[in-house]
């Protein structure tokens, strides 16, 4: 059965109420078709290594994927805060590992390595992680970017090792996720290009002798008929074009030089790719990553994600509306593809 992600950011900055945050995260653990929720990471959004302990031990099913920047914590102190929430979670955890692709925000944390040695940084980091779930004896580390003597956790994760999402489209990114990711995370694209990056993460992984899961990130516009879909789809993109200049909508700060944010803003060449595929948002919000929207009917919009599930697409994050969120309103077309794909 495919898999169904969402992204949340449950606890809203400048909110001190608790209350809104806690009607978010119920709502997505009383969803029926909802697997994992993204909860990403910003060094200005309230803090999720706060958030998603908070959330977990008020939910039963609410399983987060929790963004994680190398750097923030030593590897052997990440290693046992994941153990350590995988176990009192029962399993539900993910880790999404990101890198940052905006110099400024690793900055505003005190972070000021260069962005080409992230990836070999963030690779030492999970060899130690790993190592550190998994050995059955105290080791030593001497490396590049860290060091430590006598590590020993005595406390494992539930699922013997956190499961690792990445994303990421540079060759340093295929390169760490080829080695470490148990998922892929893919940015939205049209089929061609999902096609391409699958081939060429596949090629790299089998290199290190594993096989890759991949998701895509989508925001969904559907409706009954295409036209209806379109004027929810129109209807955002005015809404948001109105809120040009404020802060209300995230977007893809100029200083984001990712190799996937520069593949995404090529795309607004053209609004529409396939049959489907429309890119008038990410214009809109800078290439930010989940702006990429299919718009149609019920139909083709499933014939499209049958399509992607036929390139070895595992999992679809899907999000909807101005605020890229999960909304009960496409519940049940959801529940058709998670049974159906």
């Amino acid at each position: 059965m495919t898999e169904i992600f969402t992204g949340a950011q449950p606890l809203v900055g400048g909110e001190i109420d608790p209350e809104a945050f806690h009607d978010r995260i119920d709502a997505l653990d009383k969803s029926d078709v909802v697997d994992r929720v993204l909860i990403g990471y910003s060094s200005v959004w309230p803090h999720n290594h706060a958030v998603v302990p908070y959330a977990l031990g008020r939910t039963s099913h609410f399983s987060p994927i929790l963004a994680h920047r190398p750097g923030v914590m030593p590897p052997t102190a990440a290693a046992r805060y994941f153990a350590s929430l995988d176990v009192v979670s029962r399993g539900r955890l993910a880790i999404n590992v990101v890198v940052g692709g905006s110099d400024k925000d690793l900055q505003r944390e005190g972070d000021s390595l260069p962005k080409a040695d992230r990836y070999r940084r963030a690779t030492e980091y999970l060899d130690v992680v790993r190592r550190s779930w998994t050995s059955v004896e105290p080791f030593d580390h001497e490396g590049e970017f860290y060091s430590a003597s006598g590590v020993s956790l005595q406390t494992r994760p539930y699922q013997g090792q956190v499961p690792i999402f990445m994303g990421g489209d540079s060759d340093d990114a295929v390169e760490f996720g080829a080695k470490h990711a148990d998922l892929y995370m893919l940015w939205g694209e049209p089929l061609a290009g999902t096609e391409e990056r699958i081939k060429r993460v596949n090629r790299a992984a089998e290199e290190h002798h594993r096989n890759m899961r991949y998701s895509i990130n989508l925001r969904l516009f559907v409706a009954e008929t295409d036209e209806l879909a379109w004027q929810l789809a129109r209807a955002a993109e005015h809404e948001i074009s109105e809120a040009q200049g404020t802060n209300r909508f995230l977007r893809s700060s100029k200083g984001d030089t990712s190799v996937g944010r520069q593949r995404a803003l090529a795309l607004t060449d053209e609004e529409l790719h396939d049959d489907c595929f429309w890119t008038g948002l990410t214009k809109l919000l800078g290439g930010f990553a989940n702006s990429q929207a299919l718009v149609g009917s019920y139909d083709r919009v499933y014939s499209t994600l049958k399509s992607y599930r036929e390139l070895g697409i595992d999992a679809f994050l899907f999000t909807t509306g101005v605020e890229a969120a999960w909304d009960p309103s496409i519940e049940e077309f959801v529940s058709a593809v998670k049974k159906g794909l």
